[in-house]
Order: C-alpha cells, then sequence, then structure tokens
C-alpha cells in the first residue's frame, strides 16, 4: 500500500516537475535545466541513500562507511555547487568578442 502511493506520487512528480520548471523560467533560461538535473537527480539520490540505509549496506559509524556517506554526500553537494558557479560565470563574465 505504501509502496503504491510513493510510486503514484513519483510519478505524478515526474509529470508536473518539469512543466512547472519551464512555465516558470522558460525553455531558454539555464537554470531551468540546472534545476530539471539537480532536482530529479537529488530525488534519486535520496531514494538510493534511502535504500543503502535500509538494506544496512551503510551503518554509520562502522569502518569507513561514515568516510563514504560523507563523500557521497559532499560530491553531490561538490557538483551542483560547481555547475551553479559555473552558469553564473557563463551569465555575468564577459567574453571576448561579445556584445
Amino acid at each position: 500500500m505504501i509502496g503504491s502511493a510513493i510510486i503514484l506520487v513519483l510519478l505524478v512528480t515526474i509529470y508536473t516537475y518539469p512543466r512547472l520548471i519551464i512555465s516558470w523560467l522558460g525553455e531558454e533560461n539555464p537554470w531551468t535545466s540546472y534545476l530539471y538535473l539537480y532536482g530529479f537527480g537529488l530525488v534519486f539520490f535520496l531514494m538510493g541513500i534511502y535504500l543503502i540505509f535500509r538494506t544496512g549496506a551503510c551503518k554509520l559509524g562502522r569502518g569507513h562507511d561514515t568516510f563514504w556517506f560523507g563523500i557521497l554526500i559532499g560530491g553531490f553537494i561538490f557538483f551542483a555547487s560547481v555547475h551553479a558557479l559555473w552558469i553564473l560565470a557563463a551569465q555575468n563574465i564577459p567574453y571576448l568578442g561579445g556584445q
């Protein structure tokens, strides 16, 4: 029962989330693809983290599990931040030959 509800919510989100982003920002805005990529990425990333803990594959405090869990979280934040900074740089730093 709970699994069906989660699947239903996921399907509704998959259908509506891209449409909401496009209606807010438009198709040509570079933040549209960023929010699409890291929005869906975060959902599936958190589902993976949930499965890791649920199956006991990672237990914080056991061996190197805490270290690798930190690497997972830090990696997602790092790549999302670098991508955001890259978009900001592309929008705000003038380039040679640009008008």
